[in-house]
């Protein structure tokens, strides 16, 4: 059976600063990993490395919407348990001038036991572009 691990998080920073941060090679080597190489269109690849790249994910940018959605699916890599797996990151500008990001990552087979060490890593991930988002703290998880 298929699992979402589904988070949210807010943030106090204009939503064009957030989005830019998951959406191009500066952003995400700020708070997620160093080893990026990006193509930021729909249709476009985007692979990140991780453990000198000894863990490597590519994604297939499924879809774009400034400063909205994003919107990515693992086709690649050298971790089965990715494959196939997609990556929602929704932006909502709430009145109070923060933005509430919900975050998916959808599609895991709940048998793996990867899917849980995922799910407590992408909280964090998301606390830390939280920090660069507001703060612009620059630390990404992995380098």
């Amino acid at each position: 059976m298929a699992i979402d691990l589904i988070h949210h998080i807010y943030i106090a920073a204009p939503v064009e600063k957030i989005y830019r941060a998951i959406t191009t090679e500066e952003g995400i080597k700020s708070w997620w990993t160093t080893d990026v190489t990006m193509d930021a269109q729909v249709g476009g690849k985007a692979v990140f490395g991780f453990m000198e790249h000894s863990v490597s994910f590519q994604m297939r940018i499924e879809e774009l919407a400034a400063s909205s959605l994003v919107r990515w699916r693992c086709d690649g890599g050298n971790s089965p348990d990715w494959i196939g797996t997609m990556q929602e990151f929704r932006l909502e500008a709430q009145a109070d001038g923060e933005v509430l990001l919900k975050f998916r990552h959808g599609g895991w087979n709940s048998a793996s036991p990867h899917c849980y060490l995922c799910n407590t890593t992408w909280g964090h991930l998301l606390v830390t572009l939280k920090g660069y988002a507001e703060r612009g703290e620059r630390n990404p998880y992995f380098t």
